[in-house]
């Protein structure tokens, strides 16, 4: 919960980790738009299988101390965050836009697809939360 908390105020840091990951990729020889297609899918996926995954590792993690367990959490939020905020943004905005429009907003839909994904974000928190707190107090 206090990830999404905190989330209010970052989610300009990680569209500018977005758009420089892209600028990087860019430098690299990939074409603008196939680089945010490639970002869309690569998000959809995530967003999709961390969960799945993340649930699955708890299940294993058994015999984790309740420190370790919140570590795993706080990174499921950052990564979950940053996939779903990507994933969202494919609805407010297109690749050709996120290229070569010079409006002065380039990138601007990534922040709002960021708020955008909190209440996601504290819904999975809460059931994973939930979890965690379940398997430490059943050891």
């Amino acid at each position: 919960m206090i990830f999404c908390v905190i989330g209010l105020f970052i989610p300009g840091f990680t569209a500018i980790l977005l758009v420089g990951t892209q600028l990087f990729l860019d430098k690299l020889g990939m074409e603008c738009t196939n680089i945010w297609k490639s970002f869309w899918v690569f998000s959809w996926i995530g967003m999709i299988a961390l969960p799945i995954l993340y649930f699955k590792k708890l299940k294993k993690k058994e015999t984790e101390t309740h420190d370790k367990l919140k570590t795993y959490l706080i990174f499921f939020n950052f990564f979950e965050y940053l996939f779903i905020q990507t994933a969202l943004s494919v609805f407010s905005t297109t690749a050709n836009t996120l290229c070569y429009v010079s409006d002065g907003q380039n990138g601007i839909e990534l922040v709002f697809t960021a708020w955008m994904s909190l209440p996601i974000l504290i819904i999975f928190s809460y059931f994973f939360e939930y979890h965690t707190e379940t398997i430490v107090r059943d050891k």
